[in-house]
């Protein structure tokens, strides 16, 4: 299988990741603004999909580490990423505290994917087996590890205080890494022994002809993380301007 092949297969698994984030951040939205209820998009089956686009994300994020590390690391292109990928976790941090310095997001999905691309980069030679045993381990210790010692926001971010955060967008370390740690581990087996059957080119041609695949929506899982920056600035200000003008002229 090609380099281009398996990049555009996890392209495409990650734009659709992206078009759900947008569906349910646009419903999320509408309860920011009152037009539904609240509630209903922060629980229940709202609340179910929301989880599995988190960890989609992470799982497809750790797929691509080993994807960009399995013959060997360009530290320069590594430090560039993770220079982005932090300056736009600071940015997502800045802008919600000016919007609200109550709820602002001081460790959300981006400030874990960076701790995460650390992280793989002392795990990625491990074994297999072990990886995906780190990644148990973070996903059942953590019940057992919770405390009241982890409540100020300095510490909260390890996910070991279960008490409300304040933060409107909160991805702590424990047990949200997890989904990192196994798309890492779980890629070493993919894409050594079952790519060519599960992600060959024939795949994508088939998906092709169903006209799922276009420029545009590839372009969604390439440049995931400039959607992510700006998708919410853009639905809240469609929703606004709606409700504050064309809504009162209609």
């Amino acid at each position: 299988m090609s380099s281009d092949n398996r990049n555009q297969f996890i392209d495409a698994l990650r734009a659709f990741a992206v078009l759900a984030m947008i569906i349910y951040h646009f419903a999320w939205d509408l309860g920011l603004f009152n037009v539904v209820d609240p509630v209903i998009v922060n629980s229940g089956r709202w609340k179910l999909f929301a989880v599995s686009i988190g960890s989609s994300f992470l799982f497809l994020s750790g797929i691509s580490f080993w994807l960009a590390s399995r013959n060997g690391i360009n530290f320069k292109k590594f430090t560039f990423r993770l220079f982005f990928l932090v300056a736009a976790a600071l940015i997502v941090s800045f802008g919600t505290y000016v919007a609200n310095s109550q709820t602002f997001v001081f460790f959300g999905i981006l400030h874990l994917l960076s701790v995460c691309t650390l992280l793989g980069l002392l795990i990625y030679k491990l074994p297999m087996i072990v990886i995906l045993i780190i990644g148990f381990l973070i996903l059942f210790l953590e019940p057992y590890l919770i405390s009241e010692f982890y409540k100020p926001k300095y510490l909260a971010w390890t996910g070991l205080y279960t008490g409300p955060t304040g933060s409107v967008d909160f991805y702590g370390f424990f047990p949200w890494s997890s989904s990192y740690i196994f798309g890492l581990g779980i890629s070493k087996i993919i894409f050594k022994k079952k790519e060519q059957f599960l992600f060959n080119s024939s795949t994508l041609k088939i998906l092709n002809r169903k006209g799922f695949f276009s420029k545009s929506f590839f372009w969604l899982g390439r440049n995931s993380l400039i959607v992510y920056l700006i998708h919410q600035p853009i639905l809240i200000g469609i929703i606004y301007v709606y409700l504050n003008y064309i809504h009162v002229i209609l």
